[in-house]
């Protein structure tokens, strides 16, 4: 619902309850409070069924859900996105609308985690997959849309696109995670507790 929309039925409210002789009683009035409940709830609504969309960048960095869609206006040989979410989440990532050349040496990667200045995170004696596992990768794939999933609340997305008006759409999505092991922090100063009941395995928090 529009703000003019919503300003609108609340002149009309107002206009209703001066000619009954109510306006003084309008914020006890159970008519009225069943009027913004009524705003309130499509509100909620509304909200609940936005789909934010925005385009894509060639160095990202994604933290909300939505759908971001790239298009190169030029080649565009070294690009990437870091996507993260809140420490009990992972991340559910979709490429759809892909239009690149695979065989001209585009390419489209995802990976569980992140890499910065060369170092993984997590780590390769943190992670529970070996390192080529971590890697999704458009061009060897089989389908037209490709789907992956992190195992914490940190992912990435490499491609490398060298033909103008090529790209593709990038969904994202939260998921939540009962018990998470490796997690990267969006703050520097906080509190977080990790709880890993019955599992041996290594666990990271940066």
């Amino acid at each position: 619902m529009s703000a003019a929309l919503r300003a609108q039925l609340f002149l009309c409210l107002i206009s209703l309850s001066t000619r009954t002789g109510l306006t003084r009683y309008i914020e006890d009035n159970d008519a009225t409070d069943g009027l913004y409940s009524l705003l309130s709830l499509a509100q909620k609504r509304e909200s609940e069924d936005f789909i934010f969309r925005r385009p894509l960048r060639c160095l990202d960095m994604l933290a909300t859900e939505g759908y971001f869609t790239f298009v190169a206006s030029r080649p565009q040989l070294a690009c990437a996105a870091f996507i993260i979410a809140e420490p009990s989440e992972v991340i559910s990532v979709e490429l759809s609308d892909v239009s690149i050349d695979c065989n001209a040496g585009d390419f489209i990667k995802v990976f569980d985690g992140w890499v910065l200045k060369g170092e993984k995170f997590p780590s390769s004696f943190d992670h529970p997959l070996p390192p080529h596992e971590r890697y999704t990768d458009y061009c060897s794939s089989t389908g037209s849309i490709i789907a992956s999933r992190s195992s914490q609340n940190v992912a990435m997305i490499f491609f490398r696109i060298h033909s103008p008006e090529s790209g593709f759409t990038l969904a994202v999505k939260k998921l939540h995670n009962p018990l998470p092991c490796n997690i990267m922090s969006q703050s520097p100063e906080g509190s977080f507790t990790m709880v890993i009941p019955h599992q041996h395995r290594n666990c990271s928090f940066s």
